[in-house]
């Protein structure tokens, strides 16, 4: 939402660098890097409806002092500190879904966990475009937050739809961590009996601090210990990077090559969205079905989860090939939009398929998995998109786009080789959590 308004923000704060102009909004995806490592812990000790809840409100907090930011500091401050809080539904959604959903129901259940992600890269830009053209930059963090402002007629339209959102998720979902609802009933029970000795049988005996410190430290463990998940998480991190150096990139280039507007500049986002939407349309359609048949046969393993994942790696070498040689010879701008949809496609493929595989792999710690894949992956989200507007300087938008697809192709043998033998690396490096 905020990648339309990033060249009016930052002629509004006075800023001329674009690397720090870059930044303002990658910096969302560094919080990613903090984030999930005190989300999942607090979800294993004061259970997942809790951490859910303070996230949500403390998201509208930070996101409010990104509208009243008076200068680029204090804007990636809180953009950061807004990262770090939104990236609890990403960082224990996994965990939710372990805690609910059998094996064989889990691609339908992921599909309805991915809409969210893969509709606000489609409606966000779309919106951001408009408000920042007839209003201001500023007014993307106030729709994202929903508050009131000095025009009340259109904050309390928004107001309302995010106040259904969060009076929804606290007044109607539950807790699910199994081992929080039995501590809970434990917890009951003594108090009801005066039976001190009274305990979960999910119950180790750790204090909370106990607790903590071992959850903290379980995706370090899950990432470096394992070279299965090591190699996920570096090429998680190229795939996130990839993903947002596009989005940072979109408004340049269709700026200076097919003089777009801040509003039709968030229209062109739609053949990512699409492309989104298609990948998610394949991923429902086929890894149930898939997933039951081998169950059915009895030669169910995680690894069937990474099938998606053999066909992203292509098509996102393909989609940069395709997005920069049609800007580098100004083709139609429907053909790099077509393009970016290829690379939207890869993207819902790859992390579907990819946390699917850790819910499967890691099951109560499912959580930890993720999150630890998240901060790596992050990192690649916040970093790679700085270097975009120095790589396109140099090698221009078809031979700078050349770069990134060469590598896309390049993962693909390196994925198929993690598919056809990870069930005996992951084997052979299990690591005790």
């Amino acid at each position: 939402m905020f990648a339309p308004a990033l060249p009016s923000a930052a002629e509004d704060l006075g800023n001329k660098n674009e690397t720090l102009t870059s930044l303002m909004l990658t910096i969302y995806i560094l919080g990613w890097t903090l984030g999930p490592l005190a989300a999942a812990p607090c979800s294993e000790i004061y259970g997942r409806w809790t951490t859910y809840t303070y996230s949500n409100l403390l998201y509208t907090l930070f996101t409010v002092a990104c509208a009243l930011s008076p200068n680029v500091g204090w804007l990636l401050a809180f953009r950061f500190l807004a990262g770090a809080v939104g990236s609890t539904p990403l960082a224990i959604g996994g965990g939710t879904i372990s805690d609910l959903i059998p094996v064989q129901e889990r691609g339908f259940a992921l599909s309805l966990y991915m809409f969210g992600p893969i509709l606000g890269p489609t409606v966000g830009p779309m919106v951001g475009g408009f408000l920042t053209q007839n209003l201001s930059w500023r007014w993307v963090f106030w729709v994202l937050a929903l508050l009131v402002m000095s025009r009340p007629w259109a904050a309390l339209i928004v107001s309302l739809q995010y106040a259904s959102v969060t009076v929804a998720q606290m007044s109607y979902t539950r807790e699910t961590s199994a081992a929080t609802i039995l501590g809970s009933k434990a917890k009951q029970l003594r108090e009801s009996t005066g039976n001190s000795t009274l305990r979960s049988v999910l119950d180790d005996g750790l204090s909370r601090t106990q607790v903590f410190r071992r959850a903290i430290v379980r995706p370090t463990k899950m990432t470096f210990l394992s070279p299965i998940n090591l190699v996920i998480s570096l090429v998680s991190a190229y795939f996130n990077g990839a993903l947002f150096l596009l989005l940072a990139t979109f408004p340049t280039i269709f700026t200076v090559e097919y003089g777009f507007s801040p509003s039709k500049i968030g229209l062109a986002f739609i053949g990512f969205g699409l492309g989104n939407v298609a990948g998610l349309a394949s991923f429902t359609l086929t890894s149930d079905r898939s997933i039951k048949s081998r169950l059915q046969r009895g030669i169910l393993k995680p690894e069937d989860r990474l099938v998606p994942m053999l066909a992203a790696c292509p098509l996102l070498g393909v989609g940069f090939l395709w997005y920069g040689w049609s800007a580098e010879l100004h083709m139609h701008w429907i053909v790099p939009i077509i393009g970016s949809a290829f690379i939207g496609m890869a993207n819902v493929l790859f992390f579907s398929a990819i946390i699917g595989y850790l819910i499967d792999v890691f099951t109560v710690h499912a959580a930890s998995a993720i999150a630890a894949n998240i901060v790596i992956r992050s990192i690649g989200g916040t970093l790679l998109p700085l270097v975009g507007r120095p790589l396109y300087d140099a090698l221009h938008w078809g031979w700078g786009s050349s770069v990134l697809g060469l590598v896309g192709l390049m993962l693909a043998p390196v994925m198929t080789l993690l598919y056809v033998y990870g069930e005996h690396i992951r084997k052979r490096y299990a690591t005790k959590l």
